[in-house]
């Protein structure tokens, strides 16, 4: 039986989008028990992440 295209890239996509929203619960959790000084470096980190999974996405021709 033959793999479905692209499954090597759904699951490097997949690992890229667990690893954005993670740092996006991540950021909300340290800014809301700790300080809202958390959000500084959490903000920039979480962006970059989301925008690599994005653009990874896009790269091959993904849909949501």
């Amino acid at each position: 039986m033959a793999d479905k295209p692209l499954t090597k890239q759904r699951k490097e996509a997949r690992s890229k989008g667990l690893a954005a929203l993670g740092s996006a619960g991540a950021t909300a959790v340290l800014s809301a028990f700790l300080t809202t000084f958390a959000l500084l470096p959490g903000i920039p980190i979480t962006a970059y992440l989301t925008y690599r999974w994005l653009a990874y996405r896009a790269e091959w021709g993904m849909k949501f």
